[in-house]
């Protein structure tokens, strides 16, 4: 029998979470024609994996590339594995087609889409809907996040109310270096996530405990930001 995981399972497809890490080339930051995002995972303060996400643009469309694989041990017993891929194409600010395959250890998922008109159709493993509007996914890279009441989980096709609350100004510890940041709250359905922002908006950091109490971290191996003119 596969073993239950502690933590909440919407934390682990979206990256959501703690600490980000942004790397950007000279080039790509001068022409904003591409982000990544690169985390180290880690569930109280013990390594699980890694989540990364990739961002290309072209013209007035985004091409968003997502990867996670976490593997929870504990000693050294596997009691958890997770692996998520997911690609994204974006215009004017809303999904326009979305594939993922998820292992969500051992079940499986998918999520196929296509544009009609104003209608986005998702297939998933539950059948198929129809959403309207425009859609957009839990894409912490995206500030206008912060302006959507209703997410789409990219594991399961689920669409969520959100609510997104401003904490104001704060002050982000990352590797013994004090960072002045924005804070914003995301509470969905089973989870609540901190999320942390530069001056300039760029996606910093990203924090939540689990119905255990453990708390799960994004951790930056590096970071570096750009100016709001030249970001995605």
């Amino acid at each position: 029998m596969k073993s239950k995981p502690w933590f909440s399972k919407p934390l682990l497809y979206y990256t959501a979470m703690v600490i980000v890490l942004l790397n950007i080339s000279p080039a790509s930051a001068g022409s904003a024609a591409q982000q990544s995002w690169k985390f180290r995972v880690l569930l109280d303060d013990k390594p699980i994996g890694y989540h990364q996400v990739s961002v290309a643009r072209e013209s007035d469309r985004k091409t968003v590339h997502t990867q996670a694989d976490f593997d929870v041990r504990f000693m050294y017993i596997p009691v958890y594995s997770y692996n998520h891929e997911n690609r994204e194409v974006w215009k004017d600010g809303c999904l326009v087609n979305i594939a993922s395959t998820t292992d969500d250890n051992g079940d499986d998922y998918f999520i196929n889409s296509q544009k009609q008109q104003q209608a986005f159709i998702l297939q998933t493993q539950d059948g198929t809907q129809t959403l309207n509007g425009c859609v957009r996914s839990f894409a912490y890279w995206d500030i206008d996040l912060l302006k959507s009441e209703k997410l789409l989980n990219t594991q399961t096709g689920e669409y969520q109310s959100v609510t997104i609350t401003d904490l104001g100004n704060d002050t982000l510890k990352l590797d013994q270096k004090e960072i002045d940041a924005r804070h914003f709250r995301l509470v969905c359905e089973g989870m609540n996530i901190d999320l942390w922002y530069s001056r300039d908006m760029q996606w910093l950091a990203l924090e939540s405990t689990t119905k255990s109490g453990a708390v799960l971290r994004y951790l930056p191996e590096f970071i570096n930001t750009v100016s709001r003119e030249a970001s995605l």
